[in-house]
């Protein structure tokens, strides 16, 4: 059973909690609401636009928990104890026999309770509406995608998208699709251009093949390439389309052949931002995205981000232990100096981390020792300030 102490330290992380969160994301919203209201009106106006915005914003309350939980869940924390100390309470408890670690237990479960929402929204909430926390608020509808990426898969097929091509994320087509493909043969590489492409991913039922790219309105380059033909397969209209999502109206035909190119290169793989979609994906995701060679030029990056994420529980807990003892157990009475000393110290905390997650992701660092490097470190000195707690 809860004691009547215990459910005022809950109730008062919560209260503590709910203002920074709301005061804080209030104020990033209004800055970058401001900053980006120009590319909001160029895709509405009038209630639309402010639909627009609130379903902006809303989406992005689950990034805003994700990148800033741990710092708030630490100001919580500390104004919870600063507040115990402005009321005397904390004085009046340890006359009452009562040691300071059990009087902040309720606070250290409550902020263990925070970062295990923080875990359950990086895992399922942020992988469910990372297509729509990567656009830019001007296509933040979700009806076309306009920037891609180059990508190549261990076969050396290299697919993107030419200039002025679209994509629809609902139906996984793009337009002027084009691939290069390896003719052994020859030494050289062919290449296929296509007006339309449709992603079809692997064991997608009803169709004749999947896991690659059903190619319309296209032409290969050079026509008589020995193309692998497991590789590149030419399909013959009604019977080789049979079960394949229909093709979109008013496309330029470039010779009106059809093909299905078998590649592991997704819909996905050349829409995401190649700097900032793993920051999205799910814990699982990222351990298969290792092993995926189109993702070969941000792989090193993934890996310090896998660390990190892995043992993003304990580093907000080891912030939350770093600042709580200078509030607590400082060498000055002053709560507010403390309190001023504890954010300084959360400001060093994450420019260490941010600093060793940039020097791994460049390989100066190795991905273990950006991640674990910060937290040993920080570790070992909140395990020392731990004790420097008044009792």
């Amino acid at each position: 059973m809860l004691r009547i102490l215990d459910r005022q330290r809950y109730w008062a992380f919560l209260k503590a909690y709910v203002i920074c969160f709301v005061s804080l994301v209030g104020l990033i919203i209004v800055i970058d609401a401001f900053a980006n209201f120009d590319e909001f009106t160029q895709a509405a106006g009038g209630l639309a636009l402010l639909k627009k915005i609130g379903r902006y914003y809303l989406v992005r309350t689950s990034l805003f928990l994700d990148r800033l939980s741990g710092v708030i869940a630490m100001m919580a924390a500390v104004f919870t104890a600063t507040w115990m100390q402005r009321n005397n309470e904390l004085l009046a408890m340890l006359a009452a026999g009562v040691g300071t670690k059990r009087v902040i237990r309720p606070v250290l479960i409550s902020a263990c309770l925070v970062n295990g929402v923080a875990v359950l929204n990086q895992e399922w909430v942020m992988p469910e509406i990372a297509d729509e926390l990567m656009q830019k608020p001007a296509h933040f509808d979700g009806k076309q995608v306009t920037a891609f990426h180059s990508r190549q898969d261990r076969n050396g097929v290299a697919v993107s998208v030419g200039t002025g091509g679209e994509g629809d994320p609902r139906r996984r087509i793009v337009t002027k699709f084009h691939a290069f493909l390896p003719v052994p043969a020859l030494g050289t590489f062919g290449t296929v251009d296509a007006a339309e492409a449709a992603y079809v991913p692997p064991g997608h039922a009803g169709v004749p093949h999947s896991g690659g790219w059903l190619l319309r309105r296209a032409r290969v380059s050079p026509p008589d390439a020995p193309v692998d033909p497991e590789l590149l397969i030419e399909l013959q209209a009604p019977d080789g389309l049979a079960g394949f999502p229909p093709s979109k109206d008013g496309l330029a035909d470039l010779g009106g052949r059809t093909f299905f190119l078998r590649t592991d290169v997704s819909f996905k793989a050349i829409t995401r931002d190649h700097r900032e979609w793993f920051r999205y994906a799910s814990t699982p995701d990222l351990v298969e995205a290792l092993a995926d060679p189109s993702n070969d030029p941000e792989k090193t990056e993934i890996a310090v981000y896998l660390h990190t994420r892995m043992l993003r529980p304990l580093m907000g807990m080891a912030l939350l232990f770093l600042s709580l003892p200078l509030v607590l157990g400082g060498e000055g009475r002053n709560m507010f100096l403390n309190l001023g000393l504890s954010l300084a110290t959360s400001a060093a905390y994450y420019g260490t981390l941010n600093v060793a997650q940039y020097l791994g992701g460049n390989g100066v660092l190795t991905p273990m020792i950006a991640a674990w490097g910060p937290l040993v470190a920080f570790g070992t000195i909140a395990a020392a300030r731990w004790d420097s707690i008044r009792t």
